[in-house]
């Protein structure tokens, strides 16, 4: 393919995804940040206030279920744009892009939390394992060690570990499948969501496994790829999604939101194998709707803050731990009365991550991001 025609590759940039990625990275914070509120001042959670803020706090975690949700729909939708405009599809060239997006913030995760933190502080152990987060397995590392580690900021990376897997998977899934015209990429979508079920019923009752296993996370992303499927080939049913009244918009968001609320009351027992599906399906909607919704009750790209904020948000995510980390480490004493540390802790943290991802995006992301194999013109 020359150059020429390269560079025939229109643009792609959905509106209003920068600013999704920022409320779910600050999901993410929210939940981690309240974690450690709750173990500063155990007494907090006898107070009513506190108990109902909690609820709220608790299930920012699902910001990472949005993440994969996004990253399916991307990733699946830039591979079908490149495959319409080259007439083929560059697995090499993907797996670099994909490489020069993740490696970098990953890789300097792990070398702070194995090697630097490590010799600079000498009461500082982890018992995760090095060798599962160099091969992209800190998921599983998670399942084993998480529960018994003190180091909070090494769970960041099981995500990334799961989204890599993914990238791996579906890149040469998807490379076999442009070759194999009979078997459609619906189907191993439809594949994988039955082989999901299964495995989510088979460990119902085994927490850590349902949550960062890769098997019984991956309804997410292939929600994601589902309508990265259908938006690419502009399916019907997407232009009567697309022009739903305002009131029923809300009424969908006040619905999804509110099974986020209650999921561990609504999904428990055997309906937790359809926990991931029902959600992703919400978080689904909800791209559709800021990317195509013609009447939103409200685009959150007009924040112009929450776009840029979007942009620098794999850093927020990666790094918003190694901060509060080192802060609960520096920051005065969290005296039982000393009520006065909360905001100082959450404005000094936020705004700590902030500047670093700021500088990381801008000193190691970008510059990186400009080495990208420019066989696809992208611009997300």
């Amino acid at each position: 393919m020359t150059n020429e025609s390269q560079k025939k590759i229109p643009h792609i940039y959905f509106e209003n995804l920068d600013a999704l990625r920022f409320i779910a990275a600050f999901s993410v914070f929210i939940f981690h940040f309240f974690a450690d509120i709750k173990g500063l001042y155990p007494q907090l959670r006898d107070q009513p206030f506190f108990d109902k803020l909690q609820i709220f706090a608790d299930k920012g975690s699902l910001g990472v279920n949005f993440f994969f949700v996004l990253s399916g729909f991307l990733i699946t939708y830039l591979i079908l744009h490149e495959k319409k405009y080259t007439r083929r599809f560059n697995l090499g060239k993907f797996l670099i892009r994909r490489t020069l997006r993740i490696w970098p913030l990953y890789f300097l995760v792990i070398l702070i939390g194995f090697v630097l933190f490590p010799l600079l502080f000498s009461d500082y152990h982890t018992t995760h394992d090095p060798r599962m987060y160099v091969l992209f397995l800190a998921n599983f590392d998670e399942i084993i060690h998480g529960a018994h580690d003190p180091i909070n900021f090494l769970t960041a990376p099981w995500s990334i570990a799961v989204e890599e897997q993914f990238y791996l998977f579906w890149g040469i899934s998807l490379f076999l499948l442009f070759r194999i015209r009979q078997f459609k990429i619906m189907h191993l979508i439809v594949l994988m969501y039955v082989i999901s079920f299964i495995f989510r019923y088979l460990y119902m009752d085994h927490e850590r496994i349902l949550y960062y296993h890769t098997l019984a996370v991956c309804q997410d992303i292939l929600s994601g790829a589902f309508i990265g499927l259908a938006l690419f080939h502009k399916k019907k049913w997407l232009d009567t999604l697309k022009k739903i009244k305002q009131p029923w918009v809300i009424l969908i968001y006040c619905i999804g939101l509110t099974l986020c609320l209650a999921k561990n009351k609504i999904f428990s027992h055997e309906l937790i194998v359809l926990e991931r599906l029902v959600l992703s399906a919400f978080f689904a909607f909800v791209i559709l709707d800021q990317v195509r919704g013609e009447h939103s009750f409200f685009k959150f790209g007009k924040i112009k803050l929450f776009n840029y904020l979007g942009k620098i948000s794999y850093g927020l995510y990666m790094y918003h731990l190694i901060v509060m980390y080192l802060l609960l480490r520096w920051l005065p004493d969290f005296e039982a009365s000393n009520y006065a540390m909360i905001p100082i802790y959450f404005i000094s943290s936020l705004s700590i991550i902030i500047l670093v991802a700021s500088m990381s995006y801008y000193m190691i992301e970008r510059p990186l991001l400009r080495l990208k194999p420019k066989s696809l013109n992208k611009k997300l």
